[in-house]
Order: structure tokens, then C-alpha cells, then sequence
């Protein structure tokens, strides 16, 4: 039998999460390209309802990169220098950042949509902390922000002895500052601050993947619990009873929406898991480039946009948007190595 075959009858639990991460990043790319296609409606509530929550998808990329560090940061061990660390997280980020982003500001500058300062400040990501006008992506920003934080809580979660309570106080913690920032205006980072919860958990399912640990009833019975109070929030949020940000609904719902979807991506067939594995490997390229896609559908729509619902436009587009995404990511991983045979 072949070691990936062992590899895959063997992963259970938090196993899967990190044997399927990729085909999980293409599936949460899907979902989150669905929610970006926002003229677009099933006419059918539950999928429509699906289609709304689609912003989960980036949870799901948090809490499953999270994962990736941790298990990076504790395999190199202290000895790592955090230069090192930082560059390797840059080396995969900017690059594909600085070209697509940069190209789409070229453009909107030439259609005088945009100045040279204000593309500048795109490139250089801090755009989203400063709250630039006409600027665009505030993701890689604040996944760049994950990664500056990551070794820092890393070190402070390997010395907690209550693991499972410090990712618990992440909740009340992000919440308290989203509301310290209304006061003073910062309240445009909440895309950043209320997914802390969400990177928190990556952090836990990466220990305990790292342990060992098994999804026995007792964990079973925590994020079920958990779930159900992230539906209540949600249920409570849709009769107007409360308002509260719905990354935290999201949040209580993760890690057990997270270990479904494994379950369910190990039982799909060879060729279903290899096209998730695709778009999970090339997921950031593809987000970029579908950031543009939905910025410009007025644009694009009198040029495609045919029959009802959008659908044909959506099917050229977004295959478009599938094709571009995955040769970009070839491409870049070519030069990348590249490069790195030549020095």
C-alpha cells in the first residue's frame, strides 16, 4: 500500500485538519468566492443562507495557517531565528501581492481612478492599519499582522499550562478590543481583531495535532457546545435581539465545522480531493485576483453578463479567475525555486 494511502487510513481527529489542510484552504476558497459573488442569488433561503456566510471561508484560512505555524514553529524549534521565520512567510506572500496588486493599480491609475501615493500605500500593505481612501485587500495585511504575532504567542501559549483557557479567554479578549477601538476610531481593523479567536483555535488544533490528541466525547462535547452557542448568537443576531460581529458565531461554530469538513473531504473520491488540493495550494493567488473580479463587476457585466441570475457571467469569470489563480501560483513557485537553486 503506498505511504500516502497508510497516511490517510490513519489520520483521524485534528490529523485530518492538517492531512487535508490544502483540499480544506481550496474548499474555504470556493465558499468564500461564493459569498464574493454578491448580485448573484440560488432563490432557494437555505443556499442563499449558505452563500451569505461565505466570509467564513477566511476563518477557516485563519484558523488552518495557524495551525501551519505552530506546527512550523515548535518542528524548527527555539534555535530559529525569527528573521528566518518571517522570511519564509514573506517570500510567499508578497511576491504574488506586489504583481497582482501592483498590475490593478497601474490600471486603475491609468483610468485616473487612483494616484500613485494611494497605489503606494496598497503595496506596501499598510494601507488597511491607516485606513487609506480608494485602497483595497485588507486580508493580506492582516494575515501579514498573524504572522508578526504568531511567534510571540506561540511562546506565550507553550508556557501556559491551561492551554485550552487561554484560547478560551481569546474571545472576550478580541471583543473587548473591537469595542476599546469604537472610541477611537479604530473600529476599521475589526476584520483583523475579531478573528483572533479564530487564529487562537489554529493555534490549539496545532498542539494538539503535535500531542497527539485525539478527539475523544469529552472535546467532542466542547465544540459541539460551542457551536450551538455560536447558532444561538447567530439566531439571536437575525431577530435583532443583539448585535455582536458574526465572527464570533462563526468562531464558536470552527473547530467543529472545520473537523466535519475534514471527515467529509476523507471520504470524497481520488479526482474531487485532487481539485480541491489544487485550488487549496494556489488559494492565495486566486483570493487575489477574485478581489479584483469583485471590485470590477461593473466593469465586466456589459461585457458578459448573460441570462438570468448571472450565471453565465460567474461561470466565464470565476473560471477565469480558477485558471489565472492556479498558473499564477506555478509560475511564482518556478521562479521561487528557482532562484533558491541559484544561490
Amino acid at each position: 500500500m503506498a505511504p500516502a494511502r497508510i497516511q490517510e487510513e490513519k489520520a483521524t481527529g485534528y490529523g485530518r485538519l492538517s492531512l487535508y489542510r490544502s483540499e480544506l484552504m481550496g474548499a474555504a476558497m470556493l465558499w468564500v468566492m461564493l459569498f464574493h459573488a454578491y448580485p448573484f442569488r440560488f432563490g432557494l433561503p437555505p443556499l442563499d443562507a449558505v452563500k451569505q456566510a461565505g466570509f467564513a471561508g477566511v476563518d477557516i484560512f485563519l484558523l488552518l495557517s495557524a495551525l501551519g505555524l505552530y506546527v512550523s514553529l515548535e518542528r524548527s524549534g527555539s534555535g530559529t531565528k525569527l528573521a528566518t521565520f518571517y522570511r519564509r512567510r514573506a517570500v510567499r506572500v508578497l511576491p504574488a501581492y506586489w504583481l497582482v496588486v501592483g498590475l490593478y493599480s497601474l490600471w486603475l491609475i491609468s483610468q485616473g481612478r487612483i494616484g500613485v501615493k494611494t497605489a503606494l500605500w496598497s503595496l506596501s500593505t499598510l494601507h488597511y492599519w491607516f485606513h487609506i481612501p480608494d485602497t483595497f485587500n485588507w486580508y493580506v495585511p492582516a494575515l501579514l499582522a498573524f504572522y508578526l504575532l504568531a511567534p510571540f504567542y506561540v511562546r506565550l501559549f507553550d508556557r501556559c499550562p491551561r492551554k485550552e483557557w487561554l484560547t478560551a479567554a481569546m474571545f472576550p479578549l478580541a471583543y473587548g478590543i473591537y469595542r476599546l477601538t469604537i472610541p477611537l476610531h479604530l473600529n476599521y481593523t475589526e476584520d483583523f481583531v475579531n478573528r483572533l479567536p479564530a487564529f487562537a483555535l489554529g493555534i490549539l488544533a496545532g498542539h494538539y495535532l503535535l500531542t497527539a490528541r485525539r478527539v475523544t466525547a469529552c472535546h467532542a462535547l466542547v465544540w459541539g457546545l460551542l457551536a450551538a452557542a455560536g447558532g444561538t448568537l447567530a439566531v439571536l443576531w437575525r431577530m435583532h435581539v443583539l448585535y455582536i460581529s458574526p465572527c464570533y458565531m462563526i468562531a464558536g461554530m470552527l473547530m467543529a465545522l472545520c473537523l466535519l469538513a475534514a471527515w467529509a473531504i476523507s471520504h470524497l473520491g481520488q479526482w474531487p480531493r485532487r481539485f480541491l488540493r489544487l485550488l487549496g495550494e494556489s488559494s492565495l493567488e486566486i483570493y487575489l485576483l477574485n478581489v479584483i473580479v469583485t471590485r470590477e463587476f461593473d466593469t465586466l457585466a456589459p461585457l458578459l453578463d448573460r441570462g438570468p441570475r448571472h450565471l453565465f457571467y460567474y461561470a466565464v469569470v470565476y473560471t477565469a479567475n480558477l485558471a489565472l489563480g492556479i498558473g499564477l501560483h506555478r509560475l511564482l513557485t518556478a521562479a521561487r525555486e528557482h532562484l533558491t537553486s541559484q544561490t
